[in-house]
């Protein structure tokens, strides 16, 4: 490992639980904040206004209200919250294939992390949530974001799409990830690196 990494890093970590991209790269980074010393800031960037106008765009628009309880997640709890929630109803769709417009699921997942069901009906039309996720969204998008996962990485302004992994190191592999794609990221000219299956 590199000894000439800074001793404390950060990351914002954006997320749509939809992705299963994002969600494998979740567990990536948080796989790296048990091994070193890593604060993650997740924030939400729905899909559904990214893909506007797209054919797929109602189909996100059901996910919605799993927005809405990670927004509230996190003025409930904090980062804690939005963790917790975001990796429980990331089991929910990426390792039991239910379905996050299902009310049953999301009430499921809201009694596993210890918050209250009742946030289901108080967040269901929820004017101030949207306006929140359009708020968060617009400022990702200024900052030229474009999809999840994006990663801020130690303050930096400028945001970097992926990693895209298709199985999720853990341990030593998984810091040594981090290591590479910090070090790609603290360099102004890096733009992109792609392979093919």
């Amino acid at each position: 490992m590199n000894n000439n990494l800074p001793n404390h890093s950060k990351v914002r970590f954006l997320f749509d639980p939809t992705c299963p991209w994002a969600y494998r790269a979740s567990l990536w980074i948080r796989e790296v904040a048990e091994i070193l010393p890593l604060d993650i800031e997740w924030e939400l960037f729905s899909l559904e206004y990214i893909n506007r106008g797209q054919s797929d765009a109602r189909q996100l628009q059901q996910n919605r209200q799993a927005l809405r309880l990670l927004a509230r997640a996190g003025e409930i709890e904090g980062q804690a919250g939005i963790d917790a929630l975001y990796l429980e109803l990331g089991r929910a769709r990426h390792e039991r294939k239910e379905t996050l417009s299902d009310e049953g699921v999301l009430a499921r997942a809201l009694a596993t992390v210890g918050l209250p069901i009742a946030l289901l009906a108080e967040t269901r039309a929820a004017p101030e949530l949207d306006a929140q996720l359009e708020k968060s969204y617009a400022a990702a998008v200024a900052a030229r974001a474009f999809g999840v996962p994006t990663l801020f990485i130690s303050g930096s302004e400028t945001p970097f799409y992926g990693p895209l992994i298709e199985a999720v190191p853990t341990g030593i592999e998984a810091a040594r990830l981090w290591e590479h794609v910090s070090a790609l990221a603290a360099l102004p000219y890096f733009y992109e690196l792609k392979r093919t299956h």
